[in-house]
């Protein structure tokens, strides 16, 4: 955000961590990349509000999603670890942990030091660039991907689309992102600030086990939570990407992956 700011940034690219893996924001001139890890939309929402009051240079914003999506509310999560980026990432910045237990909150152990020295050091490390130095997209990697074989990329991507079904049962965050979405558009429109949408691609294996079921509910979400003025880029089935030379593990994309995703956003965004 502060080299967003320092920068007078254009674009706002916001999401989950297939955007956080998929879009190098050096590749687009006037972008800063706010996407992390397990970043539903209620604090994608979040970030935007504050982007806008802190960046009078914004102009567009862009959320990269998945058919998961719709389903993903990170304060109702069960898993520690996941939880852990509320107390000590967006909780700890914004002073919200949305849905999740307050006492639980509370109650999190701060393992992290919170310097101002420390925290300068890191900021300086990693401002240019998420990935640097050791911590690549390979490294946060379990996978060999490229190296596996095809019954191993299959049972991969198996375990991974296990869990991700089992997102459909959450129809309460479901009605409530609606809400959410729509208030993103809403709150863009009305600071002068261009929204829009980015579907980033799946692989064939991901693809064979994910349940149908999530991409007519996300097609439905969009219908029922934004105008039409909104533009959105689908890249599910984009046959440009390759199932096995651009991923990094069942759904995130590798290196060479995020180079051709970038040129093919920063192309929509020169054209449209």
């Amino acid at each position: 955000m502060e080299r967003g700011i320092n920068e007078g940034a254009k674009i706002l690219l916001a999401g989950h961590s297939l955007a956080r893996f998929g879009v190098n924001e050096t590749g687009i001139p006037g972008l800063i990349n706010l996407a992390f890890l397990s970043q539903d939309y209620y604090y994608s929402s979040l970030i935007i509000r504050s982007a806008i009051q802190k960046m009078p240079s914004l102009e567009t914003v862009i959320l990269g999603v998945s058919h998961i999506s719709p389903f993903m509310d990170l304060s109702r999560s069960q898993n520690p670890n996941e939880l852990a980026r509320i107390t000590r990432g967006y909780g700890r910045y914004f002073g919200d942990v949305h849905h999740m237990d307050s006492a639980m909150a509370a109650a999190e152990p701060d393992r992290v030091i919170w310097d101002d020295r420390v925290m300068s050091e890191l900021y300086e490390a990693r401002k240019a660039d998420y990935f640097y130095g050791e911590r690549s997209r390979r490294s946060l990697s379990d996978f060999d991907w490229s190296a596996m074989s095809e019954e191993a990329r299959f049972e991969a991507a198996r375990r991974r689309t296990d869990f991700h079904n089992r997102l459909l049962k959450h129809r309460e965050t479901y009605e409530e992102n609606i809400t959410i979405l729509s208030g993103m558009e809403e709150m863009c429109r009305d600071n002068g600030v261009a929204f829009r949408m980015v579907v980033f691609p799946s692989n064939r294996y991901y693809r064979h086990f994910l349940n149908p079921r999530l991409g007519d509910a996300f097609e439905e979400q969009q219908r029922r939570s934004l105008s039409k003025n909104t533009a959105v880029l689908d890249l599910v089935e984009d046959e440009r990407f390759d199932s096995i030379l651009d991923f990094v593990d069942p759904d995130h994309l590798n290196d060479v992956g995020a180079d051709k995703m970038t040129g093919i956003l920063r192309q929509w965004l020169e054209v449209s």
